[in-house]
């Protein structure tokens, strides 16, 4: 089989900092066909071996310890550049001749958009227009993908003019974190899990990811787009979305997805009449980030060489209750934000306690699912403290690692390192159908508008805290 790679974008930051190293391990590993091709292609003029030269010299410096020579040597070989104006026309023909396509071709050919969405409209047309967009074609898209409801629904009108929905591979690199592709197994492997993974059982569910980072470069991106829209309507959702599912009728890609669009159908919106009790907006003020001081958010913003009006929420609190059978009543907590006190993701699912406590202040058993910057799986369990003394009922909390393997001593792939392997075997199960887009933006969208019909105050939480708590 032969395989063609064609990263649109590809000296960007993307390409260089995530695709190229991990398409350099999937070649070192065997995981790509043996006749495989990686072209990049950018609008800048630049002679091969200066391409080399800087694909060599960051390889050396994300990979550190895992570069080398020889296998840089072999992978150089299949790596090619190519100056094409990506919103002109004239230029195509290079990328026409370089892949060649005959009508009997037996070949997979992969796009990977790493560029902004604005030139998704001309490379999908160009590649319609040259014949080059054929059955055995897939087109991966990088997010954001749209911003609201309707840019969402403009993203895959675009595609779809060039483009099957079974060619299409909309990325979420958080669906490519090993923690969060074990969720599906952890529940649908163990009917300890499934027996009770259920309203009459589970009290609560919080999803949680905090970062220390500030905006850094991207604050003009951030303050027009916000936490609730950068990292809620994709990385949190999916989160819940495996959490809530029902089991589908397989594990195929699309019976997991119809699961994935149910989850987020059933959502009680978030709308004018439950606004204020059901979410917190907030930016960063000045603190302290591992005893360093930082500044707060629009002292941040203020530095930069342009203006930025300072209207993005850095941190997001929501209560989610999903309309269904299996969790009706059961609130699910989700929150991320920036300058938190510490860079982590969890989920930690909150049994409810046994009907007979023997206890005055009974604990919960949890299940805590870690996704960065550990994978462990734990369980919370209340036991009696061991050589403890006074009453035969004295507890302890007692955490257990239910993670078999030792990820110190294995290297573990990085997200878009499994997310390109499941694109080379067109495997769609990690990544996210366009109807599933659209639902979420629609419901992302209620937020936002009754933040604004209902003038909800920003609130502020100082730099290196935990953030302000909807409970």
């Amino acid at each position: 089989m032969v395989l063609d790679i064609v990263i649109f974008g590809g000296i960007g930051d993307l390409a260089l900092r995530k695709l190229l190293p991990s398409l350099y391990y999937l070649h070192r590993d065997g995981q790509m066909p043996g006749q495989s091709r990686i072209l990049c292609v950018s609008r800048a003029e630049k002679p091969r071996h200066e391409f080399l030269d800087l694909v060599k010299e960051k390889l050396a410096h994300f990979l550190g310890q895992d570069f080398s020579e020889e296998v840089w040597k072999a992978f150089s070989e299949v790596l090619l550049y190519e100056k094409i104006d990506l919103a002109g026309y004239d230029d195509w023909v290079k990328l026409k001749d370089y892949l060649n396509i005959g009508p009997t071709d037996n070949r997979n050919i992969i796009y990977y958009l790493s560029v902004t969405p604005s030139l998704f409209t001309p490379i999908c047309e160009q590649l319609k227009t040259n014949n080059l967009n054929p059955d055995c074609s897939r087109v991966v898209v990088e997010k954001p993908l749209g911003e609201d409801h309707e840019s969402a629904c403009q993203i895959n009108d675009i595609l779809a003019k060039s483009f099957s929905e079974k060619q299409i591979y909309r990325i979420d690199h958080y669906l490519g974190k090993e923690a969060v592709q074990n969720i599906l197994h952890l529940r649908f492997s163990n009917h300890l899990m499934e027996t009770v993974w259920n309203k009459d059982h589970i009290e609560k569910i919080e999803i949680t990811v905090s970062e220390t980072v500030g905006v850094e470069g991207r604050a003009g991106f951030f303050d027009r787009t916000g936490t609730l829209r950068d990292m809620v309507q994709n990385h949190l959702m999916q989160l819940l979305n495996y959490i809530a599912l029902e089991p589908p009728k397989s594990l195929e890609a699309d019976h997991i997805r119809d699961e994935k669009l149910k989850v987020i159908n059933h959502l009680v919106p978030i709308d004018a009449g439950n606004i204020a009790q059901s979410s917190i907006r907030a930016q960063y003020s000045a603190g302290k980030i591992d005893d360093k001081p930082v500044m707060g958010y629009l002292d941040d913003i203020a530095e930069q060489p342009y203006k930025v009006d300072g209207k993005g929420e850095t941190f997001v609190a929501l209560k989610v209750f999903v309309d269904n059978e299996r969790w009706r009543g059961v609130p699910f907590y989700l929150k991320t934000g920036k300058r938190l006190d510490r860079r982590h993701a969890e989920i930690c699912i909150i049994f409810k306690p046994p009907e007979t406590q023997f206890y005055d202040e009974p604990d919960s058993n949890q299940l805590i699912i870690q996704i960065q910057p550990e994978l462990t799986v734990s369980i919370n369990l209340l036991m009696k403290k061991l050589l403890g003394t006074g009453s035969a009922l004295n507890k302890h909390q007692n955490q257990m690692d239910l993670h078999s393997g030792d990820t110190k001593k294995v290297r573990v792939p990085e997200a878009y390192e499994r997310l390109l392997r499941e694109v080379i075997k067109g495997d769609q199960t990690y990544f996210v159908r366009g109807d599933e887009i659209l639902a979420s933006w629609k419901w992302i969208d209620a937020i936002r508008e009754a933040w604004q019909s209902e003038s909800i105050e920003m609130q502020e939480y100082p730099a290196g805290s935990i953030g302000p708590s909807l409970e």
